[in-house]
């Protein structure tokens, strides 16, 4: 029988079984290569990045805020290497572990050396990125957790009770000056201010139809005669004294001839007190160029303290006046309640604090109420005596 011999292949038939498999093995390779090339090289956006912005966004892909991220000022330089200190803040552990992952990525990236962590305490670990020229220490700290407050205990609901006030001695006793401003206007109510107790007084505004009248009669029934000198208030010219004031825009020698002349046409002054002047008392210049004046015509002052800022009584002491002030005011409201509940204060003070001088208006609220009430004050532990009596 004859055998028929197989015909084998050359060189350019098929591949052995163990060789097929090579081409795909360089095709993987490639892809891997390409892979790699792009995880460390294919980030411009982050390479090509100045290391300061690079850091801050590798946080903020944390979970780090702007503000949990403190930067050293000034840079050291150690051995020729421009060390930064940097401390981050991270929200919990698992951003922290992160971010110390994607800095051993950049190191890689940038070709720098990145320090393995080391602890510093239980919520801090120190690292450092060296680039050469320049290095950062970097504290990788987490922000701890805010205690966990207890649930509030509920207050008892209470009933507020005032205060008590401390009461004076049974007794005690103490001087009171009443000051009626505002005359001047009128005349209808001078009959009844100068039938009230003698040691009332009355501060009368200068340059007015009743101005000088009102004094002579005051003066005439035993009363003391005060001007009630107008002064530049905050708000003016919309704010307005009325005539004779004293104004900020005057020079000393208009100042002071000003005062001259509001005293001269008020007869019997013993003293003065200022009607309105919020935005005058409170300047020293312009209360010490007053007093020097006041020195000369021997007259004595009352601050009415229209401001909490006034100097009127420091430049009074300054220049030797005898001066006081308005503790209590009787008739900002113009109704007889709340007068008697002034008045009621004033004679309180009085027995507290041994002197108290109070200034009211020449109203008929007022005038009628005081005509009722001040004859009753001796038996309340108050004398009273006219406003020169208390300063000093």
């Amino acid at each position: 029988m004859r055998v028929k011999k197989r015909k084998t292949r050359g060189k350019t038939g098929f591949l052995p079984p163990a060789w097929k498999k090579v081409p795909w093995i360089a095709v993987a390779v490639l892809i891997l290569a390409a892979m790699l090339w792009y995880l460390l090289r294919g980030h411009p956006s982050g390479v090509d990045m100045p290391i300061e912005a690079r850091l801050v966004e590798l946080a903020a892909a944390r979970g780090v805020v702007s503000d949990a991220i403190a930067p050293d000022d000034p840079i050291r330089k150690i051995d020729g290497v421009f060390v930064r200190t940097w401390e981050i803040s991270f929200p919990d552990r698992e951003a922290r572990d992160g971010f110390v992952g994607d800095l051993e990525m950049e190191g890689v990236a940038r070709e720098a050396e990145v320090s393995l962590p080391e602890d510093l305490s239980p919520q801090e670990i120190r690292m450092r990125i060296d680039l050469g020229a320049e290095a950062f220490d970097l504290r990788l700290a987490m922000i701890p957790p805010r205690p966990t407050e207890p649930p509030p205990t509920p207050v008892p609901t209470r009933i507020p009770t005032a205060t008590p006030r401390p009461q004076p001695p049974p007794d005690a006793r103490g001087r009171l000056a009443i000051l009626l401003d505002d005359a001047g206007q009128n005349f209808d109510l001078v009959p009844a201010a100068a039938a009230l107790p003698k040691a009332v007084g009355v501060a009368i505004l200068p340059f007015l139809p009743y101005s000088a009248e009102t004094a002579t009669e005051m003066y005439d029934a035993g009363h003391e005669i005060w001007l009630h000198l107008p002064m530049e208030p905050e708000g003016y010219p919309g704010n307005n004294p009325g005539p004779g004031a004293v104004l900020m825009e005057m020079t000393a020698d208009e100042l002071q001839m000003t005062v001259h002349s509001a005293i001269n046409n008020i007869p019997h002054v013993v003293g003065v007190n200022n009607h309105m002047g919020s935005k005058a008392t409170a300047d020293l210049k312009t209360m010490t160029w007053i007093m020097q004046e006041l020195t000369v015509r021997d007259v004595a002052f009352i601050d009415s303290r229209t401001t909490t800022r006034t100097v009127a009584e420091d430049a009074a002491r300054a220049q030797g006046v005898p001066t006081n002030r308005r503790h209590v005011f009787l008739d900002n409201e113009r109704d007889r309640a709340a007068i008697l509940r002034q008045l009621a204060e004033a004679v309180y003070r009085c027995r507290m604090e041994g002197e108290i001088i109070a200034i009211g208006h020449l109203a008929p609220e007022t005038v009628q109420l005081l005509a009722e009430e001040l004859p009753g004050l001796k038996k309340k532990g108050v004398d009273l005596v006219p406003p020169s009596a208390l300063v000093r």
